[in-house]
């Protein structure tokens, strides 16, 4: 706490109060409390002195620069953490100018010292209050600033032990991709170093919604197996138990190294360090002290380690199950017990995993009493057993993979078999602050409650928790329109009083061009996966009645296809004439469950108060913009229209045909996202709407908005507001008005 505080604000000193005065509650000793506090003041001053200043650099940078060893190279992007001359750490990136720029300076990353030349510049914010934020990404890894590096002039070697090992690193995921098949290594190099760089995105879908996950990342299951393989090999070498432990004590810390250093492999190996390190003086630690010890060490070692979802997820399961030890004990089974493990570890943790990934596998309290066992005695020593045939007698690993790697193919096919089940995953959003802590509190008193003696009716204490926040969205009585921050593109969505419906208007999207094949990413940046898809589920939204894409414009819909895989989409609602369109038709394989629908001008529908009124287009052949789909959604006397890509042409037939019931229009979305072809004076002047809101990107290159359709709406004194600038744009109406909020 004294650590957070430091890192943050004082002000989270207050929870050391409370620390405090649970500890005279518990009548502990005055001596021992004075003790934790002269400590925890200690702490708060060191670590506030640590702390990293984050000025916000304005001068460029010529000098030497060190990559750390989580930088990578990606197509043609070569980014990652590195400390400056100074000391200061940054996170550098630099734009690769060739395959052979990329090959040399690939073999030489982690042992060399960079001299660059390069501009500090400021971390862009983020769309809206659910996807990525930059800044905070910084402050959590002690960075200083983001570094623009503009041209590298020249490379001193640096070779460090800490180097050594990450090339023994590589030089291991090289050997796995040599001798393992292709099918296998993804996984060999996920569960034996710690590299999930290569995992297919549709699996790892399927782990998140089966909720086993964890078991790809080396933790405390990993370490365990491979400290007591070693362990036994040593004493099978007629090696004295002494001197094994010995052995571990020195192999382990290089093992997290190799390993990838994820913060659930220190604290692994950690708590078996301080284990092993009792054993040699013949003193028995209390597992729950030496789980404490580990906190400490790992905390002062590296204080923002801290702000790490593995580190948080990691000792939150390990507290769970230490605590929990006297309920395990009196189960005798060892199926009981395994299920039991599993659920105690979803339920510590799950407050955590709502706060950062809004969502959570229900499937995961049964599947991991599956997998768990079967990782834990087939798949990892497998992969153990056949690293280790690879490398001393490959004749011997072949006949083992002739029979593993079928049973792997089944193991994946009831993987997929389970994944595909439905209703698998609860997505009741992001908690606040405060539904945090009362969701984490309902976790602590079921343990009080359960210590005692379980009964059936403890598991209310969790539920009416869950199910409070869960059915939060649907007391809601606001009307909420949200115009996303997708860069040049479109996308917003509605939901309706009490949640009675959810409606996307088009998904974003990128206008992907051929490159040269250097320059291709693993993962191309999604839009609609990686923009949307956070804030639908942030706002605890798991299916959508209908998508609405206005036209088949890239900029409106290739993020469609990211949406159809996330969410259960009941309409599909695209313009008429538009599906011999080449982005519909890739669609089209993704939209199987959807009802496809080609509403023309006058189709409506209505729930509630709100009505929905399609005004354009009014045939059934596609030609462009102009033929968008035009919507007008009502509500009392609130009126939003949403034109698409609407230009001068069409906008002048929508006002001889709705002109009168478009007059004094609450909310404009400005067609054609404010380019010079759209937002004609004579448009604007019949609607005047109270706001105007402009979708594009920062710095796009087609200069939308157009200064001159700027300027128009300033002559007729019209707001207008631009997510370039503003961020997400929502608007929030109830029978008190309009509310609005930007996230910038």
């Amino acid at each position: 706490m004294a650590t957070y505080a430091a890192h943050e604000t004082a002000v989270q000193l207050v929870f050391m109060a409370l620390l405090f005065s649970w500890m005279y509650w518990k009548k502990e000793k005055w001596t021992f409390i004075v003790l934790i506090l002269l400590f925890g003041c200690t702490v708060y001053i060191v670590q506030d002195l640590r702390s990293q200043d984050f000025a916000d650099y304005s001068q460029p940078y010529s000098g030497e620069l060190i990559f750390r060893e989580d930088a990578v190279i990606d197509g043609d992007s070569l980014r990652g953490f590195a400390e400056i001359q100074d000391g200061t750490l940054v996170y550098a990136r630099y734009r690769l100018t060739s395959n052979e720029q990329k090959l040399q300076i690939g073999s030489i990353l982690l042992d060399s010292k960079f001299l660059v030349n390069g501009v500090f510049e400021p971390a862009s914010p983020p769309s809206h209050r659910y996807s990525f934020n930059m800044t905070n990404y910084l402050r959590h890894n002690g960075a200083a600033s983001l570094l623009k590096i503009e041209s590298i002039t020249g490379v001193v070697k640096n070779k460090t032990w800490v180097s050594y090992l990450y090339k023994r690193r590589e030089l291991f995921q090289h050997h796995i991709r040599e001798h393992f098949p292709e099918n296998l290594a993804t996984e060999a190099e996920a569960l034996l170093i710690g590299e999930r760089e290569n995992m297919d995105p549709e699996d790892q879908r399927m782990y998140q919604t089966l909720g086993i996950s964890h078991l790809f990342a080396i933790s405390g299951l990993h370490v365990g197996i491979a400290s007591g393989l070693l362990y036994v090999l040593l004493i099978r070498l007629h090696i004295r138990k002494e001197t094994a432990l010995v052995v571990l004590l020195g192999v382990l810390p290089l093992y997290a190294v190799i390993a990838g250093g994820a913060p659930s492999v220190w604290r692994a190996v950690c708590m078996v360090v301080i284990i092993t390190c009792g054993k040699l003086i013949n003193f028995k630690v209390p597992i729950a002290n030496v789980m404490l010890t580990s906190v400490v060490f790992f905390v002062l070692w590296n204080p923002y380690g801290m702000y790490k979802i593995g580190f948080q997820l990691s000792y939150g399961a390990t507290f769970g199950i230490i605590y929990s030890m006297k309920q395990l004990s009196a189960i005798k089974s060892p199926v009981k017990t395994g299920f039991m493990i599993t659920f105690i570890s979803q339920v510590t943790l799950y407050p955590f995993l709502l706060f950062h990934f809004y969502e959570l596998s229900l499937s995961a309290f049964i599947v991991n009493s599956l997998f768990v066992p079967l990782f834990t005695l087939i798949i990892l020593p497998a992969n153990f057993l056949l690293l280790f045939l690879t490398a001393v007698f490959p004749p011997a690993a072949n006949f083992v993979f002739y029979f593993y790697e079928p049973l792997r193919q089944q193991i994946d096919a009831l993987m997929n078999g389970l994944a595909s089940l439905p209703y698998q995953v609860w997505v009741p959003g992001k908690p606040g602050l405060v539904i945090f802590v009362l969701l984490k509190s309902s976790v602590y008193f079921f343990y009080c409650a359960v210590e005692r003696k379980f009964r059936w009716r403890h598991l209310l204490i969790l539920i009416v928790p869950a199910l409070l926040f869960t059915l939060m969205p649907y007391m809601d009585p606001r009307l909420k329109v949200t115009f996303l921050d997708v860069g040049q593109g479109d996308s917003a969505v509605i939901e309706l009083p009490y949640r009675q419906a959810v409606y996307l208007i088009d998904s974003g999207g990128l206008l992907r061009f051929d490159v040269e094949a250097f320059k291709e990413k693993k993962r191309p940046y999604e839009i609609g996966r990686q923009i949307v898809a956070p804030y639908l589920k942030g706002q605890g939204i798991s299916s959508l009645d209908a998508l609405i894409l206005s036209h088949p414009d890239a900029d409106h819909a290739e993020g469609a296809e990211e949406i159809f895989e996330l969410f259960q989409v009941e309409e599909l609602h695209v313009t008429p004439g538009s599906a011999s369109n080449t982005l519909m038709q890739e669609l089209a394989p993704f939209t199987t469950e959807a009802k496809v629908v080609f509403p023309a001008a006058g189709s409506n529908w209505g729930i509630g108060e709100t009505d929905f009124i399609y005004l354009s287009p009014a045939d059934a052949k596609y030609e462009g913009n102009n033929d968008s789909l035009v919507l007008l959604m009502k509500t009392g006397s609130y009126r939003i229209l949403f034109t698409g890509d609407l230009e001068a042409e069409g906008e002048k037939v929508l006002l001889n045909t709705y002109g009168e019931e478009l007059a004094g229009l609450t909310v404009l979305k400005v067609g054609h996202h404010g380019s010079k072809t759209s937002s004609s004076e004579e448009f604007l002047t019949a609607l005047a709407p109270q706001l105007s809101i402009f979708s594009t990107g920062k710095d796009n290159r087609y200069g939308h908005p157009s200064p001159e359709v700027v300027e128009r709406f300033n002559q007729l004194n019209l707001k207008t507001l631009n997510t370039a600038d503003n961020g997400t744009i929502e608007l929030r109406y109830d029978k008190n008005g309009i509310q609005l909020e930007t996230m910038r």
